[in-house]
């Protein structure tokens, strides 16, 4: 057996003094010095002293990483391993305030898209924050605004910002839009404000899921298909270690699939506009809660002042983008030689 040592006093300077406790010959004098500063060349201690010092530096480590993290802002685990799992989980992510991760329940063709979701994500997150500091600071105008959202949608009419815009849309082809128009299109937009996942939130026992193969699963709301005639569907999707359900975007629809990014200009197009509504929600948010804000009339008069100009800017230049790639196909095309028809010389 080696000999033991023991600690006789600290030095001057942060080192230690050992001396030779028991075992082994004892030599008049004989110190070893372990400096806690790091200054000066000084023997190593013996093996029993470092495995000693290294198990007791592992257990500091250990008690102050788990004392660390569980104060960081780790995203909890949502299942997704069934298309039922994904409907609760989209649920349960907002009654956690982790809008931020709705867009990973999304399907994504490529890392191009799953890098916008992830922006869209931050959006969400930051309109969540935003209804949060409405709902404190003018919680009566709130109040009033979801239940006349709530009577308005059982009378069959379009209480969203898309069914605005669809009514919108069809009223157009009759004339130009009227005050009435305007005004439930604004109060679509205040409703997205104070309460942009109250639909998802309330609604979830109303929506269920119905095989259609192996790989793919409807989405049925009141056990009737979603988006119909469309529809709007999940996938089996296979990462590196397992099986997950997604939704799947209806990205392919008539009047929709034009306007997806396929180049990498256009997702950079694409990331600009939602970043550009991601700082119009946050500073709304910070003019809400410094006062600054009086009503929800305010906030969405704000919010069209803050965004139309960028908003209008980021579209062109995507539409100039997308008669690039046009032009681009067809030249393309005309380049391309065609092939004999048979019969012919």
């Amino acid at each position: 057996m080696g000999p033991l040592w023991a600690a006789t006093r600290i030095r001057a300077g942060g080192s230690i003094e050992y001396h030779r406790a028991s075992g082994g010959v004892s030599m008049p004098g004989e110190h070893v010095q372990f400096d806690a500063i790091g200054g000066g060349a000084l023997r190593e201690p013996p093996c029993a002293i470092a495995r000693a010092f290294r198990r007791a530096l592992a257990l500091v480590l250990t008690t102050l990483f788990a004392s660390v993290l569980p104060a960081c802002d780790r995203a909890p685990s949502y299942s997704q391993a069934t298309p039922t799992d994904v409907i609760r989980s989209a649920a349960q992510m907002v009654k956690d305030n982790r809008a931020d991760l709705l867009p990973n329940l999304l399907y994504a063709e490529n890392d191009e898209m799953r890098r916008l979701y992830r922006a869209l994500g931050t959006f969400l997150k930051h309109t969540q924050e935003l209804a949060q500091s409405l709902q404190t600071k003018f919680p009566e105008e709130v109040n009033k605004l979801k239940k006349q959202g709530e009577e308005a949608a059982k009378k069959g009419q379009a209480t969203t910002l898309f069914g605005q815009l669809a009514q919108a849309q069809s009223r157009s082809r009759r004339g130009p839009p009227d005050k009435s128009q305007q005004e439930a299109f604004n109060a679509a937009l205040k409703r997205i404000f104070v309460d942009p996942y109250g639909s998802l939130d309330d609604g979830v026992e109303r929506l269920s899921t119905t095989p259609i193969n192996d790989d793919v699963a409807a989405i049925m709301v009141d056990g009737k298909p979603m988006l119909a005639p469309l529809g709007l569907t999940m996938r089996r999707v296979k990462t590196d270690d397992r099986e997950i359900w997604a939704v799947v975007p209806p990205l392919n629809i008539p009047g929709v699939a034009n306007f997806v990014p396929k180049t990498k200009e256009e997702f950079q197009i694409w990331g600009s506009l939602i970043k550009t509504f991601d700082n119009v929600v946050v500073d709304l948010t910070k003019d809400v809660n410094s006062g600054a804000m009086k009503s929800l009339d305010d906030v969405s008069k704000k919010a069209g002042e803050k965004a139309f100009i960028p908003a209008a800017m980021t579209v062109f230049a995507y539409t100039q983008a997308m008669e690039a790639r046009k032009k681009a196909a067809q030249k393309a095309a005309q380049s391309t030689p065609q092939a004999p028809t048979p019969g012919k010389n």
